[in-house]
């Protein structure tokens, strides 16, 4: 058993920023495919998420990741649209619902990956 003074010196020679970035590239990339499976209702499907027409919205939804944050999204201005609605078209949304769903799950898996790279410490 090593003392607590050995653990913190291995603990600091630990790559956290590595660990979080590849962590949250994962969860990335987790969200972006909820994201495009909630934009996969064909036309005449329930009003409640978008349908896909031509696939352009689908095919819009992108990511980025760093070691601190995730960003998922559409560079479509029709998400916009689909997401908080219009006058005329109610609200069909599928980033902010993806989103939560998964929340859980990817926060977990976060924390797994971290209690991992600890555990694997020499």
């Amino acid at each position: 058993m090593i003392g607590l003074g050995e653990f913190a010196r291995r603990l600091a020679a630990l790559d956290l920023d590595a660990v979080q970035r590849e962590a949250l590239a994962h969860a990335r990339e987790r969200l972006a495919d909820a994201v495009r499976a909630r934009l996969a209702t064909p036309p005449g499907g329930p009003h409640t998420a978008p349908w896909m027409r031509n696939g352009a919205l689908y095919d819009s939804i992108a990511g980025e990741s760093d070691a601190r944050r995730v960003v998922v999204g559409s560079t479509s201005a029709v998400a916009r649209y689909q997401e908080l609605g219009t006058r005329f078209d109610p609200p069909r949304p599928f980033l902010a619902p993806a989103a939560a769903a998964l929340a859980p799950e990817i926060a977990a898996d976060i924390a797994a990956r971290l209690a991992q790279a600890i555990a694997e410490l020499p």
